[in-house]
């Protein structure tokens, strides 16, 4: 009897230490956005990751998705206000490979750099003939995926991509025309799935706009219609096309159809040159772009 009243009494005692240590979910939130709030340098971003880690599977989905977009802005606000952080570690870029060569790094402020904006989440890329520092939000997900929204998920795997692929480079198109229909449905998709989700909503929005836009006008060095022979890319029609028959629901296939009514009445040519028929042409995808959004909107209320 003796022993069974100790074993209860054993469990009730773990029982009650386990309870009161059990993590607090508020204050875990509230030391996080102290620490997000303040001035961002290397070591900052190293601490203040190292405290996501450990903390972030304790609070519960919704406010891991609120610390994890938070410490976002954290990133991106650091990268904002230090552009050319990227200089100090260019000695150990290797184009080849677009990846920052460790072994190469002999300079111990150089080490402690890079190793803070690694566990920090943030990678170094090659873009536009320049070294630049992104959010990498692949590593963002792997580290923190399974314990945010799934909106904010798909959210991130668009953001992983245009940092990893960039739609532009230098005035010029990037990706193919499939992938740029791809990321406009993805976004389109969060938005329909998630319409009151004000984690994503803004950042959703912008993404199917842009993506919009260079879907209709093209980019400066992948002009829509041949600069030359003024003729409608074949290889975008294509896609356009193969996407309304296999996406018939989609708004962005509204869209494509109020843009292929208008190419029908151009018999799919344009002279950039032609200063009234291009001004029609941009008038009428700014037209499309404002309907598109609206039909949108109206779907997602």
């Amino acid at each position: 009897m003796r022993k069974t009243t100790a074993i209860i009494l054993t469990l009730i005692l773990c029982l009650t230490a386990f309870t009161g240590c059990k993590p607090d979910k508020e204050k875990i939130q509230s030391d996080f956005s102290v620490m997000v709030a303040a001035a961002a340098t290397p070591d900052h971003i190293g601490q203040t990751a190292a405290f996501l880690d450990e903390n972030i599977s304790f609070v519960g989905e919704e406010i891991a998705g609120h610390m994890l977009v938070a410490y976002e802005e954290y990133l991106l606000r650091y990268l904002d206000e230090n552009r050319n952080q990227a200089e100090t570690l260019r000695p150990f870029f290797d184009e080849k490979t677009g990846i920052i060569d460790e072994s190469k790094i002999t300079d111990t402020g150089a080490s402690e750099l890079y190793a803070n904006l690694r566990a920090g989440s943030i990678i170094a890329v090659y873009y536009e003939e320049a070294l630049t520092l992104k959010v990498d939000y692949t590593r963002l997900l792997e580290k923190y995926g399974e314990y945010i929204p799934e909106s904010l998920r798909l959210l991130y795997g668009l953001d992983a991509d245009s940092v990893l692929k960039p739609m532009t480079e230098n005035a010029k198109l990037n990706i193919s025309w499939e992938t740029l229909l791809d990321r406009a449905y993805r976004a389109e998709m969060i938005l329909k799935k998630y319409p009151e989700d004000h984690l994503v909503k803004e950042n959703a929005q912008w993404l199917y706009t842009t993506y919009l836009n260079a879907l209709l006008m093209g980019t400066t060095n992948t002009p829509i219609f041949d600069y030359e022979t003024e003729e409608f890319s074949a290889e975008a029609k294509a896609a356009y096309v193969h996407f309304m028959r296999e996406n018939s629901d989609a708004v962005l296939t509204f869209a494509l159809t109020e843009y292929f009514s208008y190419l029908e009445s151009i018999e799919y040519n344009l002279d950039y040159n032609d200063v009234t028929m291009s001004k029609v042409f941009f008038d009428t995808c700014d037209w499309i772009v404002t309907e598109t959004n609206k039909r949108l909107e109206e779907e997602i209320k």
